[in-house]
């Protein structure tokens, strides 16, 4: 079971993803980031500090909904590998 010991010993780290430099993600996210920097640059300091106060708060959001995401599918998924593997509803293994 070595998926197991990896994700014991941190080798696996679902919260970690990669990307394609070119893909679809990357440029959603470089035009975030560049809309971001012009919203930021029309606010004096104490609006800045209310958009950050947000962004926090929506990340803390994203966090939270990744891992009900994550959870749900992984559960998902053993769940259908149980239904493949018991042919149909569970009986004992």
């Amino acid at each position: 079971m070595q998926i197991l010991e990896d994700l014991y010993v941190g080798d696996v780290r679902p919260s970690e993803r990669y990307f394609q430099k070119n893909s679809q993600y990357a440029e959603a996210l470089d035009e975030l980031v560049k809309v971001g920097d012009m919203l930021t640059d029309k606010l004096n300091e104490e609006e800045k500090e209310l958009f950050e106060n947000f962004m926090d708060a929506q990340r803390e959001v994203t966090v939270l909904t990744d891992c009900e995401t994550f959870c749900f599918a992984f559960k998902l998924g053993a769940k259908i590998m149980m239904d493949v593997l018991t042919d149909g509803p569970m009986k004992e293994i």
